[in-house]
């Protein structure tokens, strides 16, 4: 009878741990049991749409992504970023509460009742206040997502910095700027996340921010040269990236040496020792404008009608008297028929007309064209100032308008630095 009892006793234990065991989640099958698996670019497509159109999902579809950011460091709170398995970019996976989710791991999330949506003030692509437990499993780990290599001047020019937004990536060619060197990443002592900023040789610029809640905030930013990786961000518009670990801020090379640059970003004509001197029609001057987010020094000859006028813009001394291979970079823009702009350089002029120092004009660069310019945007290209290696090198843009025809010229991006 004992022997009977014990048997059903244990016949009972079984059922009850069998009946209690979770079941283990299965691996996700190519085609999520025939279900739509959606990628980064049809995400965005859905997020962007303005036309009596939903932005929820009301079925079993779904977004099938590695890990390539985590919360390990500390620097990402409640939050991974994933890059979609059809390799067509990145989102911000917004958590409830922490995961444990690591960088490559396999993740596939059911997206039924989740919004998609571009965040108001990042302009990420994010779905947001995520149940992990609820809407996401892990189906494999050990990928190696590789990041995209750009430079700043890609972000710049031919590709928008919106194509990386939330994707892993690696910017070439930079270090950080003088004042950011050898700087603890954020301030945990006075709770403050950091912005820091490193440049490439073109001056191209991207902020670094870290949070000061990171398990690396106290350690220092690198002083040399090389490159950074991490996940693209923005704030209201300005780029930024946030790193996983500060040892992917591999920088230690030698960098390159900026002599002066003026962008014109802080909306002043004048700022950094610049000035102008109206040769003739003080009337005609350069200002400091603007069209959307760009920034620009600008000249028109055309008031109420073509005029004479002669304006010169200069540079403030710059010391190259220890340089190498200095060379002068710019941008211009134009439109109108008339006299084109002109570039000199003086190693002897301290103040007032032009006339009281010796100048040379430079040849050989790019300009925009001036009839028709409709303000297209031109590269200088690269011009030598190895004749001029002396404590008081100045630069000048020189502007001339006649009653027969006055540009209006634009210009930007004013860069000398050592080749």
């Amino acid at each position: 009878m004992k022997k009977i009892i014990a048997l059903v006793f244990a016949s009972i234990v079984l059922v009850q741990f069998s009946g209690c065991k979770k079941e283990t989640d299965k691996p996700a099958v190519a085609n999520m049991l025939g279900h739509k698996v959606y990628s980064v670019s049809e995400l965005k497509a859905i997020a962007s749409c303005t036309n009596n159109c939903s932005h929820r999902f009301t079925e079993d579809v779904y977004f099938v992504g590695v890990v390539i950011a985590d919360e390990q460091s500390g620097n990402f709170y409640k939050e991974v970023y994933l890059r979609d398995r059809y390799n067509t970019g990145g989102l911000r996976l917004d958590f409830t509460s922490r995961s444990s989710f690591f960088i490559g791991d396999s993740l596939r999330v059911n997206l039924k009742g989740l919004d998609v949506n571009f965040n108001e003030t990042t302009d990420m692509l994010e779905i947001d206040t995520v149940d992990y437990e609820k809407y996401v499993v892990k189906f494999a780990s050990g990928a190696k997502p590789q990041p995209r290599v750009i430079s700043l001047s890609d972000i710049s020019t031919s590709n928008p910095y919106s194509n990386y937004l939330c994707d892993l990536i690696t910017v070439t060619g930079v270090e950080f700027i003088s004042s950011d060197k050898d700087q603890i990443w954020a301030d945990p002592i006075s709770q403050k996340s950091l912005n820091r900023t490193v440049q490439n040789c073109d001056g191209k610029q991207l902020i670094v921010r870290s949070s000061n809640y990171s398990n690396f905030a106290m350690e220092k930013t690198p002083i040399g040269f090389g490159n950074i990786t991490g996940i693209a961000t923005a704030y209201q518009g300005t780029s930024q990236m946030a790193i996983r670990w500060p040892s992917e801020a591999n920088m230690t090379g030698t960098g390159c040496t900026i002599y002066h640059k003026k962008d014109f970003e802080n909306n002043s004509l004048t700022s950094g020792g610049w000035t102008q001197q109206s040769v003739i029609n003080g009337s005609v001057l350069w200002t400091a404008s603007s069209f959307g987010t760009d920034k620009f020094a600008k000249i028109s000859g055309y008031i109420g009608g073509n005029q004479n006028s002669e304006n010169w813009l200069i540079s403030p001394a710059i010391d190259l008297s220890a340089s190498s291979n200095p060379i002068l970079s710019f941008r211009t823009a134009a439109k109108f028929s008339g006299n084109l702009l002109e570039v000199w350089v003086s190693t002897n002029y301290n103040s007032g007309l032009p006339s009281t120092a010796t100048w040379t004009q430079l040849t050989g660069f790019a300009l925009s064209p001036n009839n028709p310019g409709n303000y297209a945007w031109t590269n200088s290209g690269i011009l030598s100032l190895n004749s001029y290696k002396n404590s008081n090198t100045r630069i000048a843009f020189k502007y001339q308008s006649t009653t027969s025809g006055s540009t209006t010229y634009e210009v930007d991006d004013i860069l000398i630095r050592e080749n």
